[in-house]
């Protein structure tokens, strides 16, 4: 069995309070502890409503920063592809820009030398008519074509009324005056009558017929009532007669050619003209006189004097030994000298 429990002790009496006072001071505490707790309720509240606002504020304003970012990017992106083509087109205008300069520098070039005076470019012509004169003196011995070349030149020289070329034009007309009183030499004339001499040679005619008379048979008339016997004699008569031919021939020996031989006597005579034609070219006037006395020789032996043709051809021959072929030409420095000192001059300036 189990033992009774204790009984409590009893409490004491509790005093007796005051009625009135303890009443208005519970009521008062009430109060307080109740606008506290509306106090902390409505600050709660607040915090509540404060932090989802902020909640809602803060989402939206990630939002525009994402919004910001993306419109950042494709900004960036597009500045870039504006950077790279503004840097093509900067590439494309420094090219252009060097062009430019070159072509810049190649203009001014050619300005400047547009730019120069008419006397300038007067000088520098005359020069260059000097220089071909200088080349057809010691390189062809062209006295006429050195002559012409002078002469043009001091024409030129004429008309430039502005010009102090006095100096120049005295030094050309020196160098005109010695070539004025040089032989003629007229190659082109000479090398002309040499080429008709070798187109002729086949046709000039030897002292004896190259071939033999044509045979009598063929210029012999049948007379109707003509005895035979008579036209037999007849015919015997003119076969006596072919077989015999009596020529005159001087000089005394008689030159008799085979055929051959008359071939080769043409073709060493066109021979001689054409290395006299030569000589002409080279101004050997040595060789080219031989050429020439040679032929000379071998038509006046060989060919029949009594011919149109061999005479013509002999007077040209002897004319041509004649003519002068090689002369010295004088030297036109003083003219080159005074046409560049007068450009160096004008140079200066």
């Amino acid at each position: 069995m189990s033992s009774p429990l204790p009984e409590p002790p009893a409490l004491p009496a509790p005093r007796p309070a005051r009625a009135g006072g303890a009443d208005s001071g519970a009521r008062w505490a009430a109060a307080v502890a109740i606008a506290g707790a509306a106090v902390a309720i409505g600050l709660a509240w607040k915090g509540q409503q404060e932090y989802a606002s902020l909640s809602q504020s803060a989402g939206g304003r990630l939002a525009d920063l994402g919004a910001e970012v993306a419109a950042s990017k494709t900004s960036l992106a597009q500045a870039q592809a504006a950077l790279r083509d503004a840097q093509a087109r900067i590439a494309e205008l420094e090219t252009r820009m060097v062009d430019a300069q070159e072509s810049r520098v190649a203009v001014e070039d050619m300005y400047r030398e547009l730019s120069r005076s008419a006397d300038d470019r007067m000088l520098a012509e005359v020069e260059q008519l000097l220089i071909l004169a200088s080349q057809q003196l010691q390189l062809a011995g062209n006295v006429k074509g050195a002559l012409i070349a002078l002469q043009a030149a001091d024409q030129r020289l004429a008309r430039a009324d502005k010009l102090q070329v006095a100096n120049l034009r005295r030094a050309l007309n020196a160098d005109m005056d010695r070539l004025k009183a040089l032989p003629l030499v007229d190659t082109v004339g000479i090398a002309v009558k040499l080429d008709a001499l070798v187109q002729q040679a086949d046709a000039l005619p030897l002292i004896v017929a190259e071939t033999l008379p044509a045979s009598r048979t063929a210029t012999r008339t049948k007379l109707p009532d003509e005895n035979a016997y008579l036209r037999a004699a007849r015919d015997f008569w003119e076969e006596m007669k072919g077989l015999v031919r009596i020529r005159e021939i001087a000089p005394a020996e008689a030159v008799l050619l085979a055929p051959a031989q008359t071939y080769f006597l043409r073709e060493n005579l066109k021979l001689r003209l054409l290395g006299a034609r030569v000589a002409l070219l080279a101004r050997d006037e040595t060789s080219f006189r031989d050429d020439v006395r040679a032929a000379q020789a071998w038509i006046a032996k060989y060919f029949d004097a009594k011919s149109r043709l061999n005479v013509n051809a002999l007077a040209t021959l002897k004319q041509l030994g004649e003519s002068p072929v090689s002369i010295t030409p004088p030297d036109i420095n003083a003219s080159l000298a005074a046409v560049r000192s007068a450009r160096a001059a004008r140079e200066k300036r």
